[in-house]
């Protein structure tokens, strides 16, 4: 281990280097769990930021993989010769085999790490490997990253796409002209694109039916952004819910995410719901486009006098965890996140075994009643009353305002 403050190679980088010659060298070997980021901080003498950005580009180079809730691991012995920069290696090298590759928007995601984890106890169970890369919300570095798999011989990818059109990015249009295995778990438009999820427009329906029975009236919706097909597939559901019972949708209730990006969400729900509690004239309900959004709604109209559900009753979407600990327990409608993860994998060996499944395989939503909404909470709220569970959320919510 030679790592020198005072040296023009960045520490991060002299850091990647000598965790890639002892993956070389055998030192440490293939499927070795590597130590937690703060100890191996502690060993090399650097600050855990450092070691995260080393961990970081040896897991884009596929030399590691990251299993979520479960570490770092060593995913391949590269070749000496296998140094950054240079080309990929082919199949048959290094990487090649049992192996499927998952690029995420970012690996904290809390929705899509629950998919992911769900893949990767799939692959497990059949006897794949599952590489994991990030696309760091970037469409580029997304392009580079299943490049980069595609090179380590994976047989098949599953895609959180960035792309903003919903449509196939130039890379994944090139795999699915070749006939390469994918499947996109970020919803795709295009009635031949490989894409397991959730129907959405269900969504919209369920979470608008409910708080219609609920006597609720002025029913608003925040999307991601308008012209968005995720979006608006939920926007969908909720709108003719309405107007099948009489209701017109207000435009004045119909709002956008401020910001891009998912950990973007609380925020600009945020700021949402500080500009409605500032309306003489409210709302009496709410669905939000995601979990996130919906916290930060929840949040800005509490600090603002707001009473939830008294005032504006909320349904949000996702069902992660944070949504069963807030101040007042979100209701939401849950994605099967565990089934399109399994399904995912199920759908790459279908296809890899030279079968056809059907190409949009749609999952059904399922309704979580909670306190936000009014009614009396389900028994699918495993956690109605855990105040400290919902301090603690909050506190972590802060955290993510502030970075």
């Amino acid at each position: 281990m030679s790592i020198d403050p005072g040296a023009s190679t960045p520490l991060y980088q002299q850091v990647a280097a000598d965790i890639r010659r002892q993956i070389v060298s055998g030192a440490i070997p293939v499927g070795t769990q590597l130590q937690p980021h703060r100890e191996l901080a502690a060993t090399y003498g650097v600050s855990v930021i450092t070691i995260n950005k080393a961990l970081s580009g040896l897991v884009a180079e596929g030399v590691l993989h990251s299993r979520v809730g479960r570490g770092t691991f060593v995913a391949v012995r590269p070749a000496p010769t296998d140094l950054p920069g240079a080309p990929a290696p082919k199949n048959g090298t290094a990487g090649a085999g049992r192996m499927l590759g998952f690029v995420l928007r970012d690996l904290s995601s809390p929705f899509f790490s629950l998919v992911a984890h769900a893949a990767q106890q799939r692959a497990d169970a059949v006897g794949y490997g599952l590489l994991l890369a990030s696309s760091s919300n970037r469409l580029d570095r997304e392009e580079e990253q299943i490049r980069r798999l595609l090179g380590l011989g994976v047989q098949g990818l599953i895609v959180v796409s960035m792309s903003r059109t919903y449509r196939l990015s130039d890379t994944l249009r090139s795999l699915h002209d070749a006939d390469f295995p994918y499947v996109m778990v970020s919803y795709t438009e295009g009635e031949d694109v490989p894409f397991v999820g959730t129907d959405y427009a269900r969504v919209g329906r369920l979470a608008a039916e409910h708080l219609y029975a609920l006597g609720r009236r002025r029913i608003g919706y925040i999307c991601d952004k308008f012209g968005s097909a995720a979006g608006e597939l939920r926007g969908r559901g909720y709108r003719e819910v309405l107007q099948e019972r009489g209701l017109s949708v207000d435009p004045a209730f119909q709002y956008q995410y401020p910001l891009e990006g998912e950990w973007n969400d609380y925020e600009s729900g945020y700021a949402i719901g500080e500009h409605v509690a500032r309306l003489t004239r409210r709302p009496d309900a709410m669905f939000a486009f995601n979990d996130l959004g919906a916290l930060g709604f929840e949040d800005a109209l509490l600090d603002h006098g707001v009473r939830v559900p008294d005032d504006i009753a909320l349904v949000g979407l996702d069902d992660i965890e944070l949504a069963g600990r807030a101040r007042v327990p979100l209701t939401t409608v849950r994605q099967p996140a565990d089934r399109i993860g399994a399904l995912a994998v199920d759908t790459l060996l279908a296809r890899l075994a030279g079968q056809r499944p059907p190409a949009h395989q749609l999952l059904d939503p399922e309704l979580v009643v909670r306190r936000s909404c009014g009614a009396s909470p389900s028994a699918a709220d495993p956690n109605p009353d855990a105040g400290g569970a919902r301090a603690e959320a909050r506190r972590a919510l802060a955290a993510q305002r502030r970075s």
